[in-house]
Parts: structure tokens; sequence; C-alpha cells
């Protein structure tokens, strides 16, 4: 492979990695609920409406009343820009508007003394399509080439559904404790491929296509336990989350390798394996939480830390057996996905002000660290992001409802390293610097029965 093929081939793993944002490595990506949106999330320990569901649901034993909450009309501006992501000297750029996850989320009025609530979250999603083309003839996938031209591509669709009830009960008048199992519904998607064709001054041709896709969907059980109290101005609480116990999964892996070579200098390639119906796997972390608020006047401080444990290298999905034929001679593959995280501790605090009976405003900021190492190649996850979020806006309160606008902005940069194993005698191209922005406007109503 040429020089410029291996950084086209490297702009694919680090725009896919870019573009792919905080959902299949990072924890704390999206904030849920009108007042935990513009907290950024750090609302562990603060005092609990409807959306302590999913942060608290011991808080949800000191809620005064009961709710419903639609907060997810989120629409996010994404810049992604990748130095040499064209070529030694370009950058590559890609901007779009999309989507984010969302809450839907109420009161079920029909303890005595305990309170029960449903709730529906998206916990990350991701639907995009990435796409690089040049026209060099350094691209052919042989020397001396007079044309050559090349084209990767990466698609990903990414979601993970949480399906769950809370159960809440006062310990005491000042205590809360509660827990929320939920079902949890995880699928993805994800191809990438390569294209390279050439030419030479002989009329001899050769053309490189390579792919791997996969797909899968894993079905599993988890809940979360809470412990929420308040003392005059002080609340606090924690929070534990169990890994996922498996339910069932499936999936797929389809791989093509194929060389045609006119020149007889590397000789024809080929192997192809596409497996349906393979078992499927997908683990979530060990968690903990804890957080605080504390108010003054008209205004209350809040503060959240949140950790998750390490998950041990698994084995996603794995094929069969299959050959590859070559000139030297044939040799047995697999297709293999897997996936692994560290340990991440996250934390972030959040200001908040009442200005009137009906005016309040937020701000806040949250680290979110990924779990993925950025040194090694991706599989299953691709992210490696360490983001920044800044979050600001309003709420107000008219009648029994409370409407809420905020905008928020996250930011970070990776290095991303180029192909792993370049063919024998190719130069390495240099790492990649990949740098991303997003700007989310959110929406959120609530409305107080």
């Amino acid at each position: 492979m040429r020089p410029i093929a291996l950084v086209l081939a490297a702009g694919l793993v680090g725009l896919g990695a870019a573009t792919a944002h905080a959902q299949d490595a990072n924890y704390w990506s999206t904030a849920y609920g009108t007042r935990s949106q513009l907290l950024g999330g750090a609302v562990i320990g603060s005092p609990g409406d409807i959306s302590s569901t999913f942060y608290n649901p011991g808080a949800l034993a000191l809620t005064k009343s009961a709710e419903f909450l639609l907060a997810g009309s989120a629409y996010q501006y994404q810049r992604v820009a990748v130095d040499n992501g064209s070529g030694p000297g370009k950058t590559l750029v890609s901007a779009s508007f999309l989507t984010v996850p969302s809450l839907f989320a109420g009161e079920i009025p029909i303890l005595k003394h305990d309170r029960l609530a449903y709730a529906f979250l998206t916990r990350g999603s991701m639907d995009m399509e990435m796409n690089n083309r040049l026209v060099a003839p350094s691209l052919a996938p042989i020397t001396g080439a007079a044309f050559g031209a090349g084209e990767v591509q990466l698609k990903q669709d990414f979601s993970e559904s949480w399906y769950g009830l809370t159960w809440a009960h006062n310990l005491s008048p000042t205590l809360g404790f509660g827990v929320s199992p939920f079902l949890t519904v995880h699928s993805q998607r994800t191809r990438a491929a390569l294209l390279l064709e050439g030419s030479n001054n002989a009329g001899q041709s050769a053309v490189l296509s390579q792919s791997r896709e996969f797909d899968y969907m894993y079905w599993s059980l988890l809940a979360r336990f809470g412990l929420s109290g308040v003392r005059d101005s002080l609340t606090y609480g924690a929070t534990f989350t169990t890994p996922n116990l498996g339910l069932f999964g499936g999936g797929s892996t389809n791989f093509n390798s194929t060389l045609v070579d006119e020149t007889g200098s590397i000789g024809n390639i080929m192997g192809a394996s596409y497996t349906p119906d393979l078992k499927a796997k997908h683990r979530t972390p060990l968690g903990a939480g804890a957080g605080a608020s504390y108010g003054f006047g008209g205004t209350r401080i809040h503060a959240a830390i949140d950790w998750n444990a390490e998950i041990s290298k698994y084995t996603v999905l794995e094929s069969p057996e299959f050959q590859i034929r070559k000139p030297s001679g044939d040799s047995t593959a697999i297709v293999v996905i897997t996936d692994r995280m560290d340990a991440v501790f996250n934390w972030g605090v959040g200001l908040e002000h009442r200005f009137s009976n009906t005016l309040i405003g937020f701000a806040s900021y949250h680290t979110d660290l990924s779990g993925r190492n950025p040194g090694e190649a991706p599989s299953a996850s691709v992210t490696a992001w360490d983001l920044h979020d800044v979050a600001a806006g309003v709420n107000w309160h008219v009648w029994r409802s409370d409407l809420a606008l905020g905008l928020t902005t996250a930011f970070g940069s990776q290095a991303t390293p180029s192909v792993a194993n370049p063919p024998e005698g190719a130069p390495r191209p240099q790492d990649l610097q990949t740098h991303e922005m997003l700007v989310t406007v959110s929406l959120g109503w609530k409305i107080t029965y």
C-alpha cells in the first residue's frame, strides 16, 4: 500500500473515532430532565424531581409532588476537524446537525406510603456515515502507477435504550431510599471499507477492496440504588449501579479482502466470510456516585462525582475460521470483535440562582472522560475522547409547568494512531490529530400535578 493510501486509511480511523463522539466509551455524555440538563447532570445529591428515576432513586421519596417529564427536544451541532485527514497538510472538516437522547418519565400514584415511577431514556445513540475520497497516482496499490484513486468509508449506527421502574421509600422524613431496575437494549451496526485502484503506463491495473462489517443486539438487566438525604440547607446522596446481567443477544459479521493485481508484483489475494446468527455479548460496568448541594439566599451550589469500574477485555462477536487465498499460500483467519474499558472517574459542579419566583438561572461544568485507551485499535468501541462540558440556561415556572432552555458546549482533542501494521517496507504516516466541538440546544417541559 502506498504512503498516501496509508494516510487515507488512517483518516478513516481518526475520523470515525471523532464522529462517534462520546456515545460508546463515555459515561457522562447525556443529561436528563429540565433542571438536570442545565446543571450538567451534577445532581446525584441534589433535591429530587422526576429525573431522579435515573440520577438517584432515593431522592424521589423526598419529592413533595407527582410530576410528568418530557425532556427530549435537544438539537446538536457537531464539528470535527482532522489534521492531515485529506492528506499531508490538508484538514478534513465535517459538520452536521442531529438530535440527541431523551428522557420520558412520570409517576404512578398508586402507593399510599411509597413512590412508584416509570422512565424511558436513551442512554446513547449515533447514526452517521463518513466518506473520504482522493485521486492521486500514489494511491494505487501498485508501484509506478500513472493513475490512482481511493475511498474510505465508515458507517456506524448505535443506540442503547433503558426501560425501567422506580420504587422509593422514606426511611425518615429527611432520608429516602430507592431502586430503579432497568431493561437495557443495546444495538450496533458498524461498517468500515477501503477501496484503492490504479493502473500503470503498460495498461496493467490493480484493485484492492477491503471491508469489515458487524451488527448485533443485546438485551440485559441492571439496577441503580440510591440514598438521598436533606439537613437544613444541605442535601446529599449516593448511588450504586450494578453491572448488567445478560439475557440474550445475537449478531453477524461480514468480511471481504480482495486484491486483483495484473502486474503480478503482489499477485491476487481473495478471502471472504459472511456469518449470520452468531452469539453476541455486551458488558456495562459497576458504578458508584455521590453528590451534595448547599443553598444560601437565592443561590444553590451543586457538586457530584461519578466512578465506573474497569471492564476487562471480552469478545463481542467471533466468526468461524475461513480461508484467505494468497500466492504465497493460503492462510486461516477469523473475525473477532472485542471491547474493554478502563476505570473512569468524572466530576462536575453546577450553580443555580433564583432571580424571581418564576425565573431561575443555571450554569455548570463537568468532565466526560473516555473509558477506551487511545493507543488501542478501535473494535466494538471507537472513541477515545476526553471531553469538557459547559452548560448554561434558564427555567421558567408557569402555573404548574416548568419550561427550560439551555445551551451546552463540549470540546476535546485526540491523537489518533495511524494504521497499526502497514505492509513491510511501507512508511508509517504521522499520527492524526482530531478536534471536536459539540453545541447542543435543549428544550424541556415538566408538569406538576
